[in-house]
């Protein structure tokens, strides 16, 4: 858990210069350290990270490693315990964002904007449907009006299994944007495969720590697409909290790290209300603290010139 000593930091898949994609933190001057370059501070302090080649490595030890990332930036601030670190900083401006969790067991979406779907239904998502912040959209082929909302993606750090509100509330490490995209055709396919369309899911640009991420149930979010906000919402009277709606379905459900629960705002306008997606559109999804994406839908012969 933060104290007041704790340096705030979220966290991050990134490139550059065509590299692999590695886990980075990223602070409040958006300075950034690739979690590689403060390993070695980590371990100096006894404090040696777990499954440091991922976000998703990081989170299957999430309370150890959490406390070894705050334990070596406290260091790496240090003029004298930080000197042979500081160098490996960067501007966060030079990387590129990947999805944060782009292999997780488990996503779960809400199930917003639709007629005959019960309060708070979840429904689950392909994992092929995650990718990153600056995705492009394939459109699909399949005839039908695509449509997108924004909604919140719940991180979980601890396995939850019929777990009490204050163990799911425990469970829960971070959060993260997420847009979520359906494709409209008949009552049937929009609950199953009209979400398992690929690129359905971008997530990010960041993974945001429970700690440092605020008043999350106030959080607002905004979903524009060519410039003109659709979705201006809040999860403010939800009706159940993030942590409740972990807890409900863990009745059910074995929650891992690394899992994410998608959760969407009360009042969200019905599917077939949203404006429907062309070729070419720009979709900026912004929630606030947790940050902002810009996509591009694509049409098929787009995506075979690409």
């Amino acid at each position: 858990m933060a104290d007041d000593t704790t340096i705030p930091f979220i966290l991050g898949m990134f490139t550059t210069s065509g590299s692999p994609a590695f886990p980075a933190l990223v602070l409040d001057d958006d300075a950034a350290i690739a979690v590689e370059a403060l390993a070695p501070l980590a371990a100096r302090l006894g404090l040696a990270l777990t499954g440091k080649e991922s976000v998703f490595g990081l989170l299957q030890n999430w309370d150890h490693n959490f406390a070894a990332l705050s334990a070596a930036l406290a260091a790496l601030a240090d003029a004298k315990a930080g000197k042979y670190f500081r160098s490996a900083l960067t501007a966060s401006e030079f990387l590129t964002p990947c999805a944060p969790i782009d292999t997780p067991r488990q996503v779960l979406s809400e199930l917003t904007g639709l007629p005959d779907a019960g309060e708070l239904t979840f429904m689950p998502r392909l994992v092929s449907s995650v990718v990153g912040p600056k995705a492009k959209i394939p459109l699909p082929r399949r005839a039908g009006k695509v449509v997108a909302e924004a909604k919140i993606g719940v991180v979980v750090g601890q396995p939850a299994y019929q777990s009490s509100l204050q163990e799911a509330q425990a469970a829960i490490a971070g959060y993260l944007t997420v847009t979520d995209l359906t494709l409209l055709q008949g009552k049937h396919d929009r609950l199953s495969l009209g979400k398992f369309q690929p690129s359905f899911l971008p997530t990010g640009p960041l993974f945001v720590p429970k700690a440092f991420a605020g008043e999350i149930e106030t959080a607002k979010m905004n979903l524009a697409v060519n410039g003109e906000v659709t979705i201006p919402s809040s999860l403010a009277r939800r009706g159940e909290t993030l942590a409740a709606s972990l807890s409900r379905l863990s009745q059910d459900i074995q929650f891992f790290p690394g899992d994410i629960l998608c959760c969407g705002a009360a009042g969200t306008p019905l599917l077939d209300d949203l404006p429907a997606l062309g070729d070419g559109d720009i979709i900026e999804t912004a929630v606030s603290g947790l940050g902002q994406q810009t996509l591009n839908t694509m049409t098929l012969s787009q995506q075979v010139a690409a």
